[in-house]
């Protein structure tokens, strides 16, 4: 017999009132484990005003995906976000939509976001940032008698934002640059902004807005702002310059973004905007974290970095860059970071709201209900993986017997189906491009512990310390 939602095991209304205690956000992937422990592998809570139902075990995920339906409807928008769209008459871009909308949207992005051919054609252009990430680093860690570079996390933000400036706007932004402009220096501010004051919109509702515009909503707003007029001067600059060189729209050719979307004209340029702004803030961050807790792993397990480094200078001479023949060649490169985001995924969860009642482990989920799937809990699942907390790139290795195989919906920390992640593999280059060099170049030293906390994206507790010693 299929039972109920209410029947569903859960923490009850102190479920609920935990998110509004001490730590309440920054703990609740912690929380999620001890109530994964507690209630089994789907558990129920209330969420604000959504129905809440948790799955954490593969083969009840297999269920939530195949479900999820055409159209899939991931976690609730940022009222604050949507509440900015309105009164600036923005439109709407991949991230804030949702049915036949986003299908268009999605598909026209796809051509030049997911096919490898078309990624791959930005390998160039990231190089030359991990270039200047790799002389920015080495300036720091001259001014340090143990070679550590301070604030780290920044350097790898502005690292991250480059990258995705060239492939996004085909231009970067001059963080790195000594003589940046007053222009670009502004857009750096911007979303250094946006970013410290992101998990106060989440959950800041409009109405308090109407009454009382705090200082973290006023610099969301001015932000916004920046970005928008920045990105606006950007795509009318496109189309200047393709009307000026009739240039033709090419969804095959390799690299040029924002070239593809003016010249093809599959989305209005207000669209074209909006996704450009939207795709900024979501790459930013998720790839510098990620890439910060690679280095972190890499430095507390040694045998794995000097594993990894005999792969890399096995494959690379000295002083050579990679490329993309080089790296298809570093399979254990590979592994070192999805290993990293079996521990560290970027967000501490995924969400779907389910489109029709559904069955899912017994149990009948409504239409409505938001199903999220915890990723930080399943990855360090002793049922799910063996030696959770073991940091072991091996396990990812074709051919390894050191460890079972896994099932194919146990670690999906980029999302999976229609609506996986956009920008998938454009990180996975950047990382690949970044963690060669690193572990060409240097022996990683931690010189602290941290641990992690939820801020918005799963996150160290504090700065960590890496010495970047030469190899």
């Amino acid at each position: 017999k299929v039972k109920s939602y209410k029947e569903i095991p859960g923490p009850g209304w102190k479920g609920n009132l935990s998110y509004f205690g001490k730590n309440g956000i920054e703990h609740m992937h912690l929380r999620q484990q001890k109530w994964r422990q507690n209630h089994g592998p789907i558990y129920r809570e209330q969420f604000g005003p959504y129905k809440t139902a948790f799955v954490a075990d593969p083969k009840l995920v297999r269920e939530v995906f195949q479900n999820e339906g055409k159209y899939p409807q991931r976690e609730p928008q940022i009222e604050l976000w949507m509440d900015y769209k309105e009164k600036r008459k923005q439109a709407h871009g991949v991230f804030s939509l949702n049915g036949e909308e986003w299908l268009k949207a999605r598909s026209v992005l796809n051509k030049k976001m997911l096919k490898p051919k078309v990624v791959h054609g930005y390998a160039p252009e990231l190089s030359n940032v991990v270039d200047d990430f790799i002389g920015r680093v080495n300036e720091l860690r001259s001014t340090t008698s143990d070679k550590t570079v301070p604030n780290l996390q920044n350097v790898l933000f502005k690292w991250s934002m480059e990258s995705i400036g060239t492939v996004l706007y085909e231009k970067q932004f001059g963080a790195f640059s000594k003589s940046g402009s007053e222009e670009s220096q502004s857009i750096i501010t911007a979303i250094q902004n946006l970013f410290s004051v992101f998990i106060k919109m989440v959950f800041m509702p409009v109405w308090v807005t109407k009454f009382y515009e705090t200082k973290a909503v006023k610099m969301f707003y001015q932000s916004m702002d920046t970005l928008y007029d920045f990105t606006d001067k950007c795509v009318e600059e496109k189309l200047k310059e393709i009307n000026e060189r009739n240039v033709d729209a090419d969804e095959n050719s390799e690299a040029e973004f924002l070239t593809f979307l003016v010249a093809s004209k599959s989305l209005s340029l207000s669209e074209i905007t909006s996704n450009l702004v939207e795709i900024l803030m979501a790459a930013v961050d998720t790839t510098s974290n990620t890439s910060l807790w690679a280095c972190y792993c890499l430095a507390k397990n040694p045998e794995v970095q000097e594993k990894l480094h005999k792969e890399v200078t096995s494959v690379l001479e000295p002083g050579e860059v990679a490329t993309l023949a080089t790296l298809n060649k570093m399979r254990y490169l590979r592994s070192v970071i999805k290993e990293t985001l079996r521990l560290y995924p970027a967000a501490p969860e995924n969400a779907r709201f389910m489109q029709k009642d559904t069955e899912i482990g017994g149990y009948l989920i409504p239409q409505g209900t938001m199903v999220r799937i915890p990723l930080y809990v399943m990855g360090r699942d002793p049922e799910i993986f063996d030696d959770p907390l073991t940091f072991s790139p091996e396990r990812w290795m074709r051919g390894d017997d050191t460890h079972p195989d896994y099932h194919a919906y146990a670690m999906l920390p980029f999302g999976h189906g229609t609506r996986m992640c956009l920008g998938r593999r454009v990180a996975e280059l950047e990382m690949q491009l970044l963690l060669s060099r690193v572990s060409q170049l240097y022996l990683l030293e931690s010189k602290n512990d941290v641990k992690s906390i939820v801020r918005g994206l799963l996150s160290p507790d504090r700065d960590v310390i890496l010495a970047f010693n030469d190899t």
